[in-house]
């Protein structure tokens, strides 16, 4: 083997030796050598050489090329193989931006090449096709005003997932303040990505503080009122008890057990305790996950002046006791009746099913007339709160 064999195959072997770091170094010896020997690279010579130099060039050439061989082999077992998907991958958000508007970003990641749809409350929004490293971006129509879930679904070799995680939207209308976009992700809190710029709210109105989910069916809300102002607490328009704001304006209300995985409404309302009008109003969203270890959503909500004359038909809630209460302004409710409307589900079957008879349905769609706009139409997810037998 001549010299310059040798100093091509002394880089290989230290490279073998000292892995990636000794990868560039034999690649900058290989560049060295070429750089030092113009003939390596050189193109064919126009005129014939003579039989000895040609034979010495094509060793030379032989050398290299069995050098950058085995250098690129090397290389690839360094690097190892690419990782592949796996099958059981379910597609996840990493942006949603929601401008007052409606206008929507949203960012994330997936299998690569699969179809990812955004749905909104259980329907096609939006769609995009994952790239080759798994990340995809959409773009779709501005949101309406409203409350929405987002999630997304998944599609790959004919097979579907859909993600664990979900967002939930509370857009309003006409206004400038960012909207309340919130990630739901099992067994972690939730991530609030915007809300409403925080102020205090207006004298004499209702605000909600706060809404904390907590493991067994616990449910935390805190708010703000007049001082000495009777407030009511509603989940889904039904309602659950009343409190009274103390000298400092604060209430609060704990449901001890019975609030089911789902989408709520969490709503005050400031009410005159003689006639019952409605003087002031606050509302949120809020999504209750599959698993909850703790989940918690800010809520600092300008409330509506929106007043409603019709005093409310039923107390959805079971009565707390005496031993219940520690002070008017913090109530404890021992517990709740929740159910999640199923496929199939009519206000007959499930009147049967949580209170024996179903021809006590209208108790239900009294409770829940909010949400039920025709006793005939009920969808899957809506969660009704049941009377006590």
């Amino acid at each position: 083997m001549n010299a310059t064999a040798m100093r091509l195959v002394i880089p290989l072997l230290a490279l073998a030796a000292g892995g990636t770091a000794a990868l560039v170094f034999g690649i900058r010896q290989t560049q060295q050598i070429l750089s030092g020997n113009p003939q390596l690279i050189a193109a064919a010579p126009s005129a014939p050489a003579a039989p000895a130099q040609d034979q010495d060039t094509r060793n030379q050439k032989t050398a290299l090329a069995k050098a950058q061989t085995e250098t690129a082999a090397l290389a690839d077992a360094l690097a190892g193989p690419s990782p592949a998907p796996g099958n059981d991958a379910v597609p996840e958000f990493d942006v949603v931006n929601i401008e007052p508007t409606g206008e929507t970003v949203v960012a994330g990641r997936a299998a690569p090449g699969a179809t990812v749809e955004l749905l909104r409350n259980g329907e096609v929004h939006d769609r995009a096709v994952a790239d080759k490293s798994g990340q995809f971006v959409m773009v779709p129509k501005p949101l309406p005003p409203g409350n929405y879930d987002l999630t997304l679904r998944m599609t790959r070799d004919g097979k579907q997932a859909t993600s664990t995680q979900s967002v939930a939207v509370a857009l309003e209308a006409a206004t400038k303040e960012r909207p309340m976009v919130a990630l739901m992700t099992p067994d972690k809190p939730v991530k609030v990505l915007s809300q409403p710029a925080a102020a205090a709210p207006a004298a004499g109105k209702v605000a909600i503080e706060a809404v904390e989910a907590e493991p067994g069916g616990k449910l935390h809300i805190s708010g703000q009122a007049a001082p000495g102002a009777t407030v009511r607490l509603y989940l889904n328009g039904s309602l659950i008890t009343s409190a009274i704001a103390d000298q400092a304006g604060h209430l609060s209300v704990t449901i001890n057990k019975g609030v089911t995985s789902g989408n709520y409404q969490v709503r005050l309302d400031d009410v005159d305790p003689g006639s019952g009008k409605v003087r002031s109003r606050a509302e949120v969203p809020f999504n209750v996950p599959d698993t909850t270890t703790t989940a918690s959503i800010p809520a600092s909500v300008a409330a509506s002046g929106r007043a409603d004359a019709s005093a409310p038909q039923l107390a959805a809630a079971t009565a707390p006791t005496a031993s219940d209460v520690s002070s008017p302004s913090a109530v404890t409710v021992p517990k709740i009746t929740t159910t999640t409307v199923a496929r199939g589900d009519s206000l007959w079957r499930i009147s049967q099913r949580a209170l024996g008879a179903g021809q006590r349905y209208a108790v239900i769609y009294r409770a829940n007339s909010q949400q039920i706009r025709n006793p005939n139409l009920i969808y899957p997810g809506q969660v009704f709160v049941l009377p006590s037998r």
